[in-house]
């Protein structure tokens, strides 16, 4: 089955041939060959140019030459600041359109962007990386993972496209750290403080008015008069 990253779920998939025009239809029968696919991951569709080559095997091996959509609705990230956010956004766009090397690039300069947003400027981006960890912005495995993102984007901008190809499925991969950090420096503490106001404002609402009682029933017996409490409260009964 072709592999490819998702325009619609932005996942690195299998596609599964769902329907092509080399059923033997008159109507394609001069048509390129094409495909509509769903995607193994989120079952959306795509229609797909295809190319068949020998394989080894003296079979065919299939491969997507194009698609339609290739990329959908964008990405949201709701609590990280616009500039920043439009970055991300455009590092899935570049993943959506085959782009591995400019997912990347752009998912280095996001990090970046995070540091200098964070008040962080000094040195080169290692250095700009650990001190968000030192500053307590990201953890020991968020540090990592930027790190990661600062090697591949070395990789994508300096690195031999011949003996070192970048993957298509490697660029999801850093570009998911991304979103990661940008969940752990924007999202989660927002989504945190979203909760908290909320506890705040059920403390800061008054309590709800008490009902009314019902009023004490008068010919209820109190053990200190004497008196008995009948089944029938219209008439007081008789002290003994």
């Amino acid at each position: 089955m072709p592999e490819l990253v998702c325009p619609h779920c932005h996942i690195y998939a299998n596609f599964r041939h769902e329907w092509s025009n080399d059923t033997g239809t008159g109507r394609f029968q001069n048509a390129p060959e094409f495909s509509c696919c769903t995607c193994d991951h989120c079952k959306y569709p795509i229609v797909a140019m295809l190319k068949s080559v020998p394989d080894a095997n003296f079979g065919f091996k299939t491969y997507i030459t194009t698609y339609w959509p290739t990329a959908t609705a964008k990405t949201d990230y709701p609590d990280v600041p616009e500039s920043i956010a439009g970055a991300a956004n455009e590092a899935h766009l570049c993943l959506a359109a085959g782009s591995p090397h400019g997912a990347v690039a752009l998912a280095r300069a996001v990090v970046e962007s995070v540091a200098k947003e964070r008040k962080i400027t000094k040195g080169n981006l290692e250095k700009k990386v650990d001190t968000l960890h030192s500053e307590g912005y990201i953890g020991e495995s968020m540090k990592e993972a930027a790190h990661e993102i600062r090697f591949a984007g070395n990789e994508a901008a300096h690195g031999d496209l011949v003996a070192e190809p970048l993957t298509a499925e490697d660029a999801e991969k850093i570009v998911h750290l991304m979103d990661m950090i940008l969940g752990r420096i924007y999202q989660e503490p927002a989504e945190v403080e979203r909760i908290r106001q909320r506890r705040e404002t059920r403390k800061a609402k008054p309590p709800a008015a008490e009902e009314d009682l019902p009023a004490e029933d008068p010919w209820t017996a109190d053990p200190s008069d004497g008196f008995v409490a009948t089944a029938h409260p219209t008439s007081r009964p008789s002290s003994k």
